[in-house]
């Protein structure tokens, strides 16, 4: 979508067709610093909820790794010992992401 030049010296006529001709470029260019605006408030938005989003993931990964089950007897389970090694392999997946 193209706009017609605006020639310098039309602006001495200040015609109609030269006033019309200014208005789109300034219509353009509020749409143009409405997106710009935009863009950077999404994008810092976007930062904030991905540092949000790590922090999360990594507070998740230390509850995963620091977990361990209280035994009753002499040894645990190869159920308890199988989850308890899956928490520490899925948390250190999740570090590495």
């Amino acid at each position: 979508m193209g706009h017609p030049p605006l020639e310098f010296s039309d602006c001495y006529l200040d015609s109609p067709d030269f006033r019309q001709r200014l208005k789109y470029y300034e219509e353009e260019l509020e749409r143009t610093n409405k997106f710009i605006k935009d863009v950077i408030k999404d994008g810092s938005a976007l930062i904030s909820a991905m540092r949000n989003y790590s922090f999360a993931v990594q507070k998740f990964s230390q509850t995963l790794q620091s977990f361990q089950f209280d035994f009753i007897g002499d040894t645990l389970t190869d159920d308890e010992i199988n989850i308890a090694e899956s928490f520490k392999e899925f948390a250190e997946l999740l570090n590495e992401v």
